[in-house]
């Protein structure tokens, strides 16, 4: 069928047509006549970590497919009315487009939205190579994880990324149909491509609030009171207070920002998955202390000892004070190597095409 002939039969079924309520017609032609690389899952919310994986997927694809248009989804939009926007895409993707899945936290019923979503993109392409970009794999729920079971197992080429050993395990145990690969966190492409010359003073707490959290408030009260005894604390969260779409629409100005900002301080202590990473961006010295889940405790294995010196995984409370005062008197010159883009990343392109 020609490329008329398609936008002929999609967009003249009538007015009740997917095509007429969900797209234009200068969409639909710039499907149909680009090579297209599908990023579907996005973040719709303020968390600067989901926003800047984001962020380096797409920078990722368009150096490495640079005759590719990136077409990024985000979840809430592909979630409205039973997938629409999905099912219609199903019907014009073209042989030689590309899926991708969105990395982070997806492959758990702790977030349903995103793991339905990401369910629901398996299931629709059958007949596609789809590739699951680094995940965090958890499920607390049996009923859930056995869903989740058969519908990545029935997919004929699914790439899956786990970003850390747990999770390489559990997907070993239960996806055994699936290609699996163990990848480090596509945000740690951008550590040491950054310099910064800021004065450096202070400590910066950066932790969560959500359920994830190990930290009690009145834990976190006791550890500022004694980190103020060391230098001026100051506390944030890598969850902003701005909408999805603000972020989403000034994406890059934020995130270097946010970056910018964790090099204008001599230490950095976090519960944060991608607090430890943003320090490490910054080239701050970074304490890290365990949430609930093994996403941290896992994830600070990548870290290859050339980074000893500025990642510091601290599991008991009682000897964070300790560290940091260590880590506080240190001299740095607070510069770092570009070791993840150039170990890992230059050669996903490769493993994918395989």
């Amino acid at each position: 069928m020609t490329i008329s002939e398609k936008i002929v039969n999609l967009f003249y079924k009538g007015k009740n047509s997917i095509i007429n309520k969900y797209y234009n017609i200068r969409e639909i032609i710039g499907y149909l006549l680009h090579k297209n690389a599908f990023v579907f899952g996005a973040p719709f919310h303020s968390n600067a970590g989901d926003q800047a994986q984001t962020y380096c997927i797409e920078r990722w694809i368009k150096y490495n497919y640079p005759k590719y248009s990136v077409r990024i989804f985000n979840t809430d939009v592909l979630a409205l009315d039973d997938y629409k926007k999905l099912k219609l895409i199903r019907k014009i993707i073209k042989k030689n487009d590309l899926i991708f899945l969105h990395s982070g936290y997806h492959t758990t019923d702790l977030y349903m939205l995103e793991e339905h979503t990401q369910r629901k993109v398996v299931q629709l392409f059958p007949d596609k190579k789809i590739v699951i970009l680094p995940q965090t794999i958890y499920y607390k729920n049996h009923i859930e994880e056995k869903k989740a079971i058969n519908i990545y197992n029935n997919h004929p080429n699914l790439l899956l990324m786990c970003r850390d050993d747990v999770s390489y395990n559990i997907a070993e145990r239960i996806f055994p149909n699936c290609k699996l690969i163990l990848f480090p966190d596509i945000v740690t492409t951008l550590i040491g491509t950054q310099t910064y010359n800021s004065e450096r003073a202070g400590i910066l707490l950066c932790v969560r609030n959500d359920q994830e959290a190990l930290l009690k408030k009145n834990e976190l009260d006791l550890l500022v009171k004694e980190l103020s005894h060391i230098d001026k604390v100051q506390i944030t969260d890598t969850t902003l207070s701005i909408s999805g779409y603000e972020f989403s629409e000034n994406r890059e100005k934020i995130l270097k920002e946010i970056w910018k900002k964790y090099s204008q301080y001599k230490v950095i202590v976090t519960d944060r998955y991608h607090g430890t990473i943003f320090s490490l961006i910054a080239n701050t010295p970074v304490i890290v202390m365990p949430s609930t889940d093994h996403k941290l405790s896992s994830g600070v294995k990548w870290f290859p000892k050339s980074f000893n010196d500025y990642v510091h995984y601290v599991d008991d409370f009682s000897n964070i004070i300790n560290v940091v005062e260590k880590v506080y008197n240190k001299k740095y010159d607070y510069k770092l190597p570009n070791y993840f883009n150039k170990k890992y990343y230059s050669e996903l392109k490769s493993i994918i095409e395989v």
